[in-house]
């Protein structure tokens, strides 16, 4: 067979997903590396401070130093302490004095932490207010989480098949499913209206007929039919694993976008939560007589002041 044989020196099939499952497994191999790059990446998240990245750097490095000027080590410290906070707390303060203000406006409130964390991204500390997205947002966002999640979850069940590889050749760009000595084009199974130009190739077919029929053209029937006539059934074995673990990696990025979807909604349903509070208690202490009195005294604002009587 020294056309076939040709052809497999030229050409053959190639599995989908081979090049996803080999960067995941460099990705293995190289775990230290990556951990340290993901703990690299978390920290500039939560602080935004390429100098603090710098500063840890050199801390690792046992190269960290001080300043031998009073005033530069006193700010130094104080930025270094706002960069701490941020990281544990995620708040993304720009600046000391936002830290003051907040830590103040939370005591005047009789607030914790925890209680701001439960707002999650909902709440701005350096404005100290909540950004509450309107109903037409929150409606859109939550469909669009939902689409992208569903949309991972189809590709993850559409390519686990457990005895058909999805396979391609690489000349033609032909895509097919290939297994159990028979192979058919990508979207035979689809409804009749998405099947387009369905084929489907059999032992029968590679054996006996010698034109191009199913298919149409002559190159993409005899590199599948090698597969078809059990030539390379290891190969397609080893698709049929690779895109196993494929499915298993989509579904998980699609099981992901639902707890997003579910950690977000806590968030915006902690910060509604917590805004209403805040609102009901500024409302109950200027209900007081006393701070009635005190916010009467203070001067309104023009549009809203008593009209005045000239005298003649």
């Amino acid at each position: 067979m020294p056309a076939f044989a040709l052809m497999e020196r030229v050409i053959l099939t190639e599995q989908t997903f081979t090049s996803l499952m080999h960067y995941l497994d460099v990705l293995y191999k190289l775990w230290p590396i990556v951990v340290g790059l993901v703990a690299v990446g978390v920290v500039w998240y939560r602080t935004r401070s390429l100098f603090f990245l710098f500063h840890q750097i050199l801390k690792w490095l046992g190269l960290e130093g001080k300043y031998t000027n009073a005033d530069d080590q006193r700010v130094a410290d104080e930025y270094l302490d706002l960069n701490k906070f941020n990281l544990k707390t995620g708040f993304h303060l720009k600046s000391a004095k936002a830290k003051t203000v907040l830590h103040r406006w939370m005591r005047e409130h009789d607030l914790e932490f925890a209680d701001l964390r439960r707002a999650g991204w909902f709440f701005k500390a350096n404005q100290i207010k909540f950004d509450i997205p309107t109903r037409w947002q929150t409606r859109m966002s939550v469909v669009l989480i939902m689409a992208l999640g569903l949309g991972f979850l189809a590709g993850g069940q559409s390519v686990d098949a457990d005895d058909y590889a999805l396979l391609r050749v690489k000349a033609t760009e032909t895509w097919f499913w290939v297994g159990n000595n028979e192979a058919y084009s990508v979207r035979f199974d689809f409804p009749e209206w998405l099947r387009g130009d369905p084929w489907r190739l059999q032992q029968g077919d590679c054996r006996y007929v010698e034109d191009s029929t199913p298919l149409h053209n002559i190159w993409d029937k005899d590199v599948i039919c090698r597969l078809v006539l059990g030539m390379n059934d290891g190969f397609i074995a080893e698709a049929i694993a690779s895109q196993t673990r494929a499915s298993w990696v989509l579904r998980g990025f699609g099981v992901g976008c639902f707890v997003a979807m579910l950690f977000v909604g806590f968030w915006l349903a902690g910060a509604k939560e917590l805004q209403a509070a805040l609102g009901a208690k500024s409302s109950s202490t200027d209900s007081i007589p006393g701070n009635k009195a005190a916010s009467d005294s203070e001067p309104l604002p023009i549009s809203q002041s008593q009209p005045t009587t000239e005298t003649a």
